[in-house]
């Protein structure tokens, strides 16, 4: 389980806003009742930059946190942002190369992608991978590049509980990477058990923004309830 954020604008005071919700909520988090702790990581993509920063400590330990919000200080100009707090789900698998956002590339495009929810690993046989150290998340990445965004729908087959998407998507070409790029959203969920599950994995949208719904509870509430198995860009 997880939480995240994704930005496109130009308002570092907004984008700082959505940060320490996100960073509350990871430490403890007012749905589920228990912290984010596993890892954190970032994607930024700016007119002359493209960050990509993943981390196994808790986005809320103070050097993490006073790294990440002097990077946002750092921005200028029209950006593109995601942010991902991790809980895993296999604690022997708590590192900085399962920290999200992941990265894909093939010839048409460079995609990251961070993940709320599960998939069953059975996802690994549809992509001829041994999956005894690969994690849910990274799957569907893999099943993004190969297939195309169109196909995200086809993954509700193997979803256990929730597909919370947020995908950067950069198609290649030349000039800035900006003017190729696309941000977007995608939120299903199986029937949940209570209502709390429910709200856990809502999605919430706002201009410019979507975040996982704990933050509605932490500071950031000017925000709706996204529609569900649908691929939209902010």
């Amino acid at each position: 389980m997880c939480r995240m954020i994704a930005y496109h604008g130009e308002d570092r005071t907004d984008l700082r806003s959505l940060v320490e919700c996100l960073v509350k909520a990871a430490e403890d988090d007012p749905l589920s009742g228990s912290p984010h702790g596993d890892g954190w990581g970032i994607v930024a993509l700016t007119q002359d930059r493209l960050i990509h920063y993943r981390s196994a400590n808790p986005i809320f330990d103070p050097a993490e946190r006073s790294y990440l919000l002097k990077l946002i200080d750092s921005f200028s100009g029209e950006m593109k942002v995601v942010v991902h707090a991790r809980k895993a789900s296999d604690k022997r698998l708590v590192s900085s190369i399962y920290s999200h956002p992941y990265l894909e590339t093939n010839d048409r495009e460079v995609l990251f992608l961070a993940h709320n929810g599960s998939v069953d690993l059975s996802l690994s046989k549809e992509l001829n991978l041994n999956a005894e150290y690969v994690v849910d998340s990274e799957l569907i990445a893999k099943f993004i590049s190969q297939k195309g965004i169109n196909y995200v729908s086809s993954l509700k087959r193997w979803t256990r509980s929730a597909l919370n998407l947020i995908i950067l998507k950069i198609d290649r070409g030349s000039g800035s990477p900006m003017s190729r790029s696309h941000l977007l959203y995608y939120n299903y969920f199986l029937p949940p058990y209570n209502k709390v599950t429910e709200e856990y994995y809502k999605l919430y949208s706002g201009k410019g923004f979507v975040m996982s719904s704990s933050l509605v509870k932490t500071g950031c509430k000017d925000a709706n309830e996204v529609e569900r198995d649908k691929v939209i860009e902010i």
